[in-house]
């Protein structure tokens, strides 16, 4: 997984704050994409969440276009899918690229995007710089 500030330009905007906690990168850039790096054997739960917001309130708040990195064998634990798929639970987004690099973690994508069925335009990817260009199009088209 590549987490160095080489691809930084991949979002094609200025980065604009980063914070590293406890191996979790946070990236903001000025066009309001929000990078998380997750790193392996780490698992999604609402600490890394209000990290996150806690970052984002101090870089001017408001909503993002999100994309998660996440590395093997890292994942989400189950009330965050259900409370990021709900329209109350997370007022934050725009939208979700997740991007992905193993097969059970695209079994729990799967199983993400059937069951819980997010209400924003969400998709998985096994690719960053494919995240970044559909992040770029929901930019464009102002979703």
């Amino acid at each position: 997984m590549t987490t160095n500030k080489d691809i930084t330009n991949i979002f094609h905007s200025p980065l604009l704050a980063e914070l590293e906690n406890n191996g979790v990168i946070y990236r903001l850039y000025e066009n309001r994409v929000y990078h998380v790096i997750v790193p392996e054997f780490n698992e999604v739960g609402m600490e890394l969440i209000n990290v996150g917001y806690d970052f984002l309130n101090k870089n001017g708040g408001g909503r993002f276009y999100n994309v998660f990195q996440f590395s093997s064998f890292s994942d989400i634990k189950p009330e965050i899918r259900e409370w990021a798929a709900e329209s109350s639970g997370n007022n934050y987004t725009f939208s979700d690229a997740i991007v992905i690099d193993s097969l059970p973690q695209k079994i729990m994508a799967d199983f993400y995007m059937k069951v819980n069925r997010p209400n924003k335009p969400t998709r998985i990817f096994y690719n960053l710089d494919k995240a970044a260009e559909w992040t770029l199009e929901q930019i464009m088209e102002g979703k």
